[in-house]
């Protein structure tokens, strides 16, 4: 046959109109899936709806399937699921965000607002601004939208996909046999049930970000765009084991968490790590680490480096970086991050517990770390040498088992920092809050070295009313706070606190008791009173929450942080207030209205020395102290 122009178009014709049937309309024809539970009838606005998304083209930017790779949640899209489309559009490609199942997620107004105008809830977005489509046209794709998926609106994780769907820990809590009574169950049963290696792993591969104190608040989180998840709030700490097995080995889209399966942890490596978050964080129990005796190596072993000020000056680094969250600067186990830790950070200003220590006892502990507890093994991070330097500093400043070594000679800071002056905008009210949550619980509430969390260390922290700070300039202090003092606890600010922080910290107390502040009076304010707390409740905090009050309690509290500046019977003249140049409170109004001292007491006093407590107290002792000075002021107060 002669290839003329007219065959070849038939033919081709011909190949086109078969390629159309068997890829078109024979599989509409014979594919009949069976409808899905995701596939209803739509009503007259829906179908609307729908004819208007496709007019518009809608379906070029957004798709309406799940695929198989996904980390959408949704389910993997079946044929059924389109049984009331004619003809089937799934969309082109995923400029958007794919819809299947995206009704019910978003709320019918929402969708509206966003269709109108996108970048009002989505600055970056480029969809167009539909604004200008028929009113009625909008209202039905919005109900055209809002009638996609399942229709579960349920505020929940995005599930796991196959394969991770379902699966449990293989071996999740395994048995041991406990040993004979009277001997040391710790170690014993925490190796029976394989959580050292957890820890160690943990220690090495998630500390850096998650932390010590598994709160997402590690030393490389703070750089972060998305904080890592923190193991002991919901809704991490209550996931199936799926979710945990799903993060761990894939990772977190849109986060810098690894692919850990991508790496050298086995899946026992991986499911090891989650056992250990999971009891040691997200449900953790009171347990005793009965840890024993230090055992094999680390038996009868002492501390090789010798006692000098600056093997103690490294060691504090040390234990300001890694430590201080737990245990505190103080070394007392009541830092900032220890809320949840079962058992607690242990307080070393205990001398029944830790007289009889011996440097074996500590470097052991720091090494390993202690059994059913969260205690890292600090021996995946540092070396020897720095953990004795770690020893020497702990049982210096804290249990005070060594004697304090003599400088050779003063301490040298840079001369750069000592010629630094106050930067322009430090805020003496942030100050104030970087003083009460740092540095109040070793320099005192009224500054004068008396904290109640240092009052045992020695030296005693500095007096900051003392008439010869007087003539420090801002670099001095401004170097003090940064590298500390030598030979002391005073911690080497510059490596945990930012340099602005650390400015307006030396701001509050350089204007609160250096050169002076006076402190506002205690009053009702004319009637004017924080919105937050005008409507305060006790029949809500005692009948619905079922919370209790307890003066008892609120004068412990007291004692602790009010009766320094305020007295014990809230005359305004406590002890700190002696020779102050912020002076004393004025004594408590008689019959003070309690929401008031609330307020007071949560918020401070803007402009003067009077910090905002809600930084350091609970609701719960905010809640007994008002009880507490409403006795002193005879009022009746929370029943």
């Amino acid at each position: 046959m002669r290839m003329t122009f007219g065959v070849v178009f038939g033919g081709a014709l011909l190949v086109f109109l078969a390629v159309a049937m068997a890829a078109v309309f024979i599989p509409g024809w014979v594919y009949t899936p069976p409808q899905t539970t995701v596939a209803l009838p739509r009503t007259v606005e829906q179908e609307r709806g729908r004819i208007a998304y496709y007019s518009n083209g809608c379906n070029y930017c957004h798709t309406q399937y799940g695929r198989f790779w996904d980390n959408s949640g949704e389910p993997v899209a079946r044929g059924g699921d389109y049984f009331f489309d004619n003809p089937m559009t799934l969309g082109s490609e995923r400029t958007g965000p794919d819809l299947a199942y995206i009704g019910r997620r978003r709320g019918e107004q929402w969708e509206m607002d966003h269709l109108r105008f996108p970048r009002d809830f989505s600055p970056l977005s480029i969809m167009p601004d539909w604004y200008f489509l028929p009113d009625q046209e909008q209202k039905d794709i919005v109900a055209y939208l809002f009638n996609l998926g399942d229709r579960v609106a349920q505020e929940r994780m995005i599930l796991p996909p196959e394969p991770y769907m379902g699966v449990q820990d293989p071996q999740p809590s395994p048995l041991v046999t406990a040993v004979p009574q009277g001997q040391s169950q710790g170690w014993a049963t925490w190796a029976g049930s394989g959580l050292q290696e957890g820890k160690e792993l943990f220690t090495s591969h998630c500390l850096t970000c998650h932390g010590c104190a598994g709160n997402g608040l590690g030393h490389y989180a703070g750089t972060l765009f998305v904080t890592p998840a923190n193991f002991k709030a919901e809704p991490i700490r209550s996931m199936p084991d799926d979710q945990w097995f799903w993060h761990v080995s894939e990772g977190i889209p849109g986060t810098v968490m690894p692919t850990w399966k991508a790496s050298n942890l086995t899946q026992e490596q991986r499911w090891s790590v989650i056992r250990y978050i999971q009891q040691t964080f997200a449900d953790p129990i009171a347990r005793d680490p009965d840890e024993g005796d230090p055992t094999g190596s680390y038996t009868g072993v002492t501390n090789p480096l010798p006692l000098t000020v600056d093997t103690l000056q490294q060691g504090k680094a040390i234990w300001l970086r890694e430590c201080m969250v737990c245990h505190n600067d103080h070394g007392q186990g009541n830092g900032e991050y220890s809320q949840g830790l079962q058992p607690p950070p242990p307080n070393f200003n205990d001398p029944a517990s830790y007289n009889s220590y011996t440097d074996a006892d500590y470097f052991w502990r720091i090494s390993e770390g202690l059994p059913w507890s969260a205690m890292p093994s600090w021996k995946t991070l540092y070396s020897d040498e720095k953990r004795w330097m770690l020893v020497h500093f702990i049982r210096v400043n804290f249990t005070q088992t060594e004697p304090r070594p003599q400088p050779m000679v003063s301490q040298d800071y840079p001369a750069i920092y000592l010629a630094q002056t106050m930067p322009e905008g430090t805020s003496f009210e942030r100050g104030k809050v970087v003083y009460l949550r740092n540095c109040a619980k070793c320099h005192g509430l009224g500054g004068k070295g008396n904290g109640w969390g240092g009052q045992y260390l020695n030296p005693k922290p500095a007096d900051f009313t003392d008439q010869k700070l007087r003539a420090n300039s801002e670099g001095t202090f401004f170097a003090k706070v940064s590298y500390g003092v030598q030979d002391s606890a005073m911690p080497v600010w510059h490596e945990f606190m930012p340099e602005g922080q650390r400015w307006e910290a030396i701001r509050y107390l350089q204007e609160s008791f250096i050169r002076g502040r006076p402190v506002n009076a205690s009053q009702s304010n004319g009637g004017v009173i924080g919105a937050d707390v005008v409507t305060l409740s006790t029949d809500i905090w005692t009948g619905d929450l079922g919370r209790t009050i307890s003066p008892d309690h609120g004068g412990e509290v007291y004692g602790q942080y009010c009766v320094g500046c305020h007295g014990d019977r809230g005359q305004g003249s406590g002890s700190d207030t002696t020779g102050t140049p912020s002076g004393g409170p004025a004594a408590f109004p008689t019959r003070m209205d309690p929401v008031y001292s609330f307020w007071r007491t949560r918020h401070g006093v803007p402009d003067s020395i009077m910090p905002p407590f809600r930084y350091l107290l609970t609701e719960q002792d905010i809640w007994d102290l008002t009880a507490f000075i409403s006795s002193l002021v005879g009022v009746k107060f929370g029943g």
